[in-house]
C-alpha cells in the first residue's frame, strides 16, 4: 500500500505543479524585452511616418531631406544621451540647452575671430561642459538642492553667460575644417556623414558604460532606490556628480557639432528651440523611466530620429510652427502617463 500511496501522492503533486501559474519573468529579462519592444516600435513608427508623408509630399523621401533629418537628429541625440544618464538617477537637467548654446557661441566666436583650430575647439568645448556639468552635480548631490530647481537656476545663469560673453555678437562663419566635420563624408565611396560617426562612437561608449560597468549599474541602482544603493556601499554623491558632469560634456559636444553643422550660433542657440525639453522627450520616448532606474541609450537615439522625422513632416504638411512645442509637450505627457499606467498594472 505504501508504494501505491507514494505514487498517487507524486501524481497529485505533478498535477498541482502543472496547474499552478508560471512565474513571471525576472525583472532584468522583462525589462530587456520591454526595451526591445519599444525600440522596434520606434523604428516602425519612424519608417511609417516617412512612408505616409511621402505619399502626399513626394520630395519628403529625397536623399537631401533624409540626410537633413538624419543630421538634425545627431545634435539632439548627443544632448539626449547625457540627459538619459541624469534621468536614470531620478534627476533632470534643464541646463543642457544653454550649455549647448554657450559652447557653440564661445568656440564659434574664437574660431571666427582668431581661427581657433578644431582640436582646440574640442578641448575648450569639453572643458566648458565638464565645469558647468560638475557645478550642477555639486549643487544636486552635495547641497541636496532638488534637480529641477538646481538646473532651472543654472539654465538662467548659463544663458546669461552666453549674453555676457558674446555681447550680442553672432557667429556667421567658421573655418573650413569645422564645415567638413559638420557636413563632410567619411570618404567618397563611403557616404556616411562625419556627425553620424561621432554619434555612433558616443552611443557605443555610453551604451557600454551604462550596461557593462560598475558606474552604469550604480546609476540605475540610485534611480531604483537611493537609500538602498547607499546601504549597498555605492558612492551615491560621487556617482550623481559624475552623471551631471557627463551630461554637461555631451551637451557641450552637441554644441560644437551644432556649430560645425550650421556654421552659425547666436545667443538663443539651444534655448530658443527649447532643446532641453526635446532632450527629455526623446529620452522618455526611447524607454528611459522618468522615475529613474531604467534607461535605453539606443532607444534615446531612435527617439531623436523619430522626433526629427515628425518635426520635418509637420513642416512639409504646413502645420504652423506654434504647434511644435505643444506637440513635444504632448509627447512627454503621453509617454509619462503610459509608463505610470504600466507601473500601476504591475509592469516593469
Amino acid at each position: 500500500m505504501k508504494p501505491a500511496s507514494l505514487q498517487g501522492g507524486l501524481q497529485r503533486r505533478a498535477a498541482d505543479d502543472r496547474a499552478a501559474p508560471r512565474p513571471k519573468p525576472s525583472r532584468p529579462l522583462a525589462s530587456g524585452r520591454r526595451r526591445e519592444r519599444r525600440e522596434i516600435t520606434l523604428v516602425v513608427a519612424t519608417l511609417a511616418t516617412i512612408l505616409i508623408v511621402s505619399l502626399f509630399r513626394h520630395n519628403f523621401m529625397s536623399v537631401q531631406n533624409l540626410r537633413f533629418m538624419l543630421l538634425n537628429s545627431v545634435v539632439l541625440s548627443l544632448l539626449a544621451l547625457g540627459q538619459t544618464l541624469v534621468i536614470a538617477t531620478r534627476g533632470i537637467d534643464l541646463s543642457v540647452a544653454p550649455i549647448l548654446g554657450l559652447t557653440a557661441v564661445v568656440t564659434g566666436l574664437l574660431a571666427q575671430s582668431s581661427g581657433l583650430p578644431l582640436a582646440g575647439a574640442f578641448a575648450i568645448a569639453l572643458l566648458i561642459g565638464l565645469v558647468l556639468g560638475t557645478i550642477n552635480g555639486f549643487l544636486v548631490a552635495r547641497l541636496a538642492i532638488p534637480p529641477i530647481i538646481t538646473t532651472l537656476g543654472t539654465y538662467s545663469l548659463y544663458s546669461g553667460l552666453m549674453f555676457v560673453y558674446s555681447n550680442g555678437t553672432q557667429v556667421d562663419s567658421v573655418p573650413h575644417a569645422y564645415s567638413v566635420l559638420g557636413n563632410g563624408l567619411v570618404a567618397p565611396y563611403l557616404p556616411i556623414p562625419f556627425p553620424v560617426v561621432v554619434l555612433g562612437v558616443v552611443l557605443l561608449l555610453t551604451w557600454f558604460m551604462l550596461g557593462h560597468t560598475r558606474f552604469g549599474r550604480a546609476l540605475l541602482a540610485i534611480g531604483n532606490n537611493n537609500a538602498a544603493a547607499y546601504n549597498a556601499g555605492i558612492g551615491v554623491t560621487s556617482t550623481q556628480v559624475r552623471a551631471y558632469a557627463l551630461s554637461g560634456v555631451l551637451a557641450a559636444l552637441a554644441g560644437l557639432m551644432f556649430l560645425c553643422y550650421t556654421g552659425s550660433a547666436t545667443v538663443t542657440t539651444g534655448t530658443g528651440d527649447h532643446m532641453e525639453l526635446q532632450s527629455i522627450a526623446v529620452a522618455l520616448i526611447g524607454g528611459t523611466a522618468i522615475a529613474g532606474g531604467r534607461a535605453s541609450m539606443i532607444g534615446t537615439v531612435l527617439g531623436s530620429l523619430f522626433l526629427s522625422v515628425v518635426l520635418t513632416a509637420l513642416v512639409f504638411v504646413h502645420v504652423p510652427p506654434i504647434w511644435y512645442s505643444a506637440g513635444e509637450g504632448l509627447m512627454i505627457l503621453v509617454t509619462v502617463a503610459s509608463g505610470r499606467r504600466k507601473q500601476a498594472m504591475g509592469g516593469i
